[in-house]
């Protein structure tokens, strides 16, 4: 080999050596400051309503009722092709939770005074979402159900009514022609109303049922601030502060997450819950506890207070206490769910 050649080999070696040195580089800092960059981008896209712009902000919560009504729990798709959601933005509890290869399921829980005119796409259930559905007394809506489910189903487990789309309850629902089947299965508000009086359900919230503790200002146990929180669901999920809004608005796959109607989805009270997964079988069937008690993260006001959450029996409520065993006190607004393993990663 001539001394040229040897010249120009040692070039490209170095050469490799820059490439890779600026990969590792590269890599390392997206760790770090990727998901800020992508949801900058995000925010400067025109078709989103942000929150100083979306200024008729209402107070959905199962507390404004004037009278108590039935709450009505809809289980929701969450996968990326069901996109834009209609209604969830509406919703006064919503529980984001793992299901089948860590694709996250949505139950939205709505104050029957607040119905959206859509709701969807509507998807199949799993026993843990009827037990949350069923700390409401809820009108439990979805399309099916996984086989335990639909077992306990047959065997009254739960106490709630329950409307599925898969049976002769079928006529209170609609696709969407222009969607993909699964993602454009929809019920309308006015249906969900025809249907309690079609079928002359008790429509009152339930005897035993206690409302959440609201305040203004609650007290928080840390100051640091917590402008952004990750959830390594298979799809990424991530929550940003708004100072202006008091809100962590939401983002997803590096995006802004949407509804319908150009609206980005945020919350005062974002909740994250510790708990027992386990994964059942072949298909990714999951186990989630949703009795006992665990840990669980609590960011309001742009800042975490440390807690624990506790269900004392099937048909209770899950209540949510910081380290002095104090129960939290929500900001007015919804309230956001998110159900995590002790495996899954929460960054903060």
């Amino acid at each position: 080999m001539n001394l040229k050649s040897v010249k120009i080999t040692g070039l490209i070696i170095l050469g490799i050596f820059f490439i890779l040195i600026w990969v590792l580089v590269f890599f390392n800092q997206g760790k770090k400051g990727i998901e800020v960059e992508l949801l900058e981008e995000s925010q400067k896209e025109n078709e989103i309503i942000g929150p100083e712009e979306n200024k008729d902000v209402k107070d959905y919560s199962l507390e404004k009722s004037e009278i108590g009504k039935l709450p009505v729990a809809v289980v929701i798709d969450n996968f990326s092709e069901s996109w834009p959601l209609a209604g969830i933005n509406m919703a006064a509890v919503v529980y984001e939770t793992p299901v089948e290869a860590d694709i996250t399921r949505l139950l939205a829980v709505f104050n029957q005074d607040f119905l959206p005119d859509k709701i969807g796409p509507v998807r199949s259930a799993r026993p843990y979402l009827a037990e949350w559905a069923e700390e409401y007394g809820s009108l439990f809506i979805h399309s099916g159900g996984s086989q335990d489910f639909l077992e306990k189903i047959k065997t009254g487990e739960y106490q709630f009514y329950n409307l599925d789309e898969i049976s002769y309850n079928g006529v209170y629902f609609w696709r969407d022609g222009l969607r993909d089947m699964p993602h454009n299965l929809y019920i309308y508000g006015e249906s969900i109303e025809k249907l309690i009086k079609d079928k002359r359900i008790d429509n009152q919230l339930k005897p035993n049922f206690i409302p959440r503790q609201f305040n203004e200002t609650p007290v928080l146990n840390e100051t640091t601030a917590n402008l952004i929180v990750k959830i390594n669901y298979r799809e990424p999920v991530v929550w940003q502060f708004d100072k202006a809004s008091n809100r962590y608005l939401r983002f997803q796959n590096g995006r802004a997450f949407i509804d319908e109607n150009g609206v980005q989805t945020e919350t005062a009270n974002l909740m994250v819950q510790k708990t027992e997964i386990r994964i059942l079988d072949k298909i990714g069937h999951r186990f989630i506890e949703t009795l006992g008690q665990g840990d669980a993260l609590i960011f309001q006001n742009g800042a975490l207070t440390r807690g624990i959450w506790r269900k004392s029996d099937k048909t209770g409520q899950t209540v949510f206490y910081d380290l002095q065993d104090q129960e939290i006190k929500f900001l007015p607004g919804n309230i956001w769910v998110e159900i995590v393993s002790l495996d899954h990663q929460v960054l903060y």
